[in-house]
């Protein structure tokens, strides 16, 4: 029997995780929280009540897994890891630190190994990585990108800005209403124009794919869907391609649905990717400004691009440690 941790186990993403890792054999959850403490959840086992994170450090569970802000993470995270817990973090708050892995299983599960610190990457960077990463023989030497994120990647609060339909005087996510609008800013504006959501596709995406010297250019904008999040994607490569080449890559990739028959209605939409771990790619058209392809991809942010990774990483790791699978 392994005991999990899982932090901000009642957020969006947070549920999605329990209701995940309940389903494995010889396991025992603790959920940890900071506004939820004392509440129940159902489990298969019976009911657990969310304790207070600061419970985290006297329960030394085998595994962790941070579904909570940059500043819980960086408070527990390092001394857990001390302990010789296995930390799966959601934050960004060790993203991009040279010594820990940012991991996507399908495509670079193999540097979970050995490691008690996992990075999750950010949403719309996961689902971008998992369409482009079959691409990578074609040798692809910029990417050109620009996100319609749902509101639920705002967490729950958001939710209540759009399906309220919040004038000004009501927000609680957003500066402005997202109702019936579109916001073209994520995150936190930089210097140079772009912000920290579009700075996280650029550096997320060069260290999954090992691509360090990958040209990136992002706009992420935020529309009014309440889960699910679109990228359009322009890949240019340095090897000559047809459509025909890009198809029969993505259909054989894992995790991929090629969803590409226009004339029959058949794309990528959020309606249809929800609820599942995949990746929808569509729309493919060849780019004939340069050589490079155009296409559409979609995926659940809470699921494919938050919660369902967290748990194949954590499939990696009792994997590898041959616990409970």
């Amino acid at each position: 029997m392994k005991n999990i941790a899982i932090v901000g186990a009642t957020g969006l993403v947070g549920e999605r995780l329990v209701a995940l890792t309940d389903a494995l054999p010889r396991v025992r959850l603790r959920l940890f929280g900071n506004a939820a403490v004392g509440q129940t959840v159902r489990l298969k086992h019976g009911d657990v009540t969310v304790e207070d994170c600061e419970n985290l450090l006297f329960s030394k569970p085998d595994y962790a897994m941070f579904m909570a802000p940059n500043e819980v993470a960086a408070r527990y995270i390092p001394k857990l890891v001390r302990e010789g817990t296995v930390c799966i973090d959601n934050s960004s708050q060790f993203r991009l630190k040279k010594d820990v892995p940012l991991v996507v299983s399908c495509i670079n599960g193999v540097e979970s190994r050995g490691r008690r610190l996992i990075a999750n990457p950010n949403c719309s960077t996961i689902q971008t990585v998992v369409a482009l990463n079959p691409l990578k023989r074609l040798h692809p030497v910029k990417l050109t990108a620009v996100t319609f994120q749902s509101v639920s990647g705002a967490g729950r609060a958001a939710l209540g800005d759009w399906s309220e339909q919040r004038g000004y005087g009501k927000l609680q996510a957003f500066r402005h209403p997202i109702y019936d609008n579109i916001i073209p800013l994520i995150g936190e504006p930089l210097p140079d124009g772009f912000t920290t959501e579009e700075r996280k596709l650029l550096s997320e995406s060069r260290k999954i794919l090992s691509l360090p010297r990958l040209k990136v250019n992002a706009m992420c904008v935020r529309v009014p869907v309440s889960v699910g999040h679109g990228v359009f994607v322009n890949v240019a490569f340095r090897e000559k391609f047809t459509l025909d080449d890009v198809r029969a890559l993505l259909k054989n990739a894992p995790n991929v649905l090629l969803l590409d028959d226009a004339e029959c209605g058949l794309y990528p939409m959020p309606l249809t990717l929800r609820n599942t771990k995949y990746v929808g790619v569509g729309r493919l058209t060849k780019d004939p400004t340069a050589n490079a392809v155009n296409f559409f991809c979609v995926a659940d942010n809470l699921l494919r691009g938050a919660a369902y990774n967290a748990y194949e990483i954590l499939l990696d790791k009792l994997k590898e440690n041959k616990s409970c699978l």
